[in-house]
């Protein structure tokens, strides 16, 4: 909703795709193909936004961080309540009663076809992970044949 108000600048993006996924946690990789903003990019913002406390950081996994909005800031509960009653509206007005209830077929995003698509609410397609990279990168046993 907030690129459709404020454009399509990487930190509106970033805050959009966010917003739509407030109980998530993400990595910056996952940001940057989730919200299609440059990694480098969400670098810069994450930085900036964390000292804004917008964002916050949720957990290390290895070398991995985790960030999600903070819920905690009253800035983004007000940005918050303001994507929800728009989505409300659209809702009472009937926008979303045309939608099928499942997708025709899975879409693919330019990451390949290890992402399926999902459509959300606002009819923007969040990719999904179809399964693990780590189950990609496994090597078959060798046969003792």
């Amino acid at each position: 909703m907030f690129t459709e108000i404020f454009g399509e600048a990487p930190r509106v993006r970033l805050l959009d795709f966010l917003a739509d996924h407030p109980d998530f946690d993400y990595t910056i990789s996952q940001m940057a193909e989730f919200a299609d903003v440059a990694r480098p990019t969400v670098y810069k913002l994450v930085a900036e936004l964390q000292g804004q406390d917008i964002i916050t950081l949720t957990r290390s996994v290895g070398d991995s961080k985790f960030y999600r909005l903070n819920v905690a800031n009253p800035r983004i509960v007000s940005m918050l309540q303001v994507d929800f009653e728009g989505i409300n509206r659209e809702l009472a007005a009937g926008v979303y009663d045309g939608m099928p209830d499942s997708p025709e077929g899975p879409e693919k995003s330019r990451a390949g076809s290890r992402l399926q698509g999902r459509p959300t609410l606002q009819g923007r397609v969040v990719p999904i992970r179809a399964y693990s990279r780590r189950a990609v990168r496994r090597k078959k046993p060798k046969s003792s044949d």
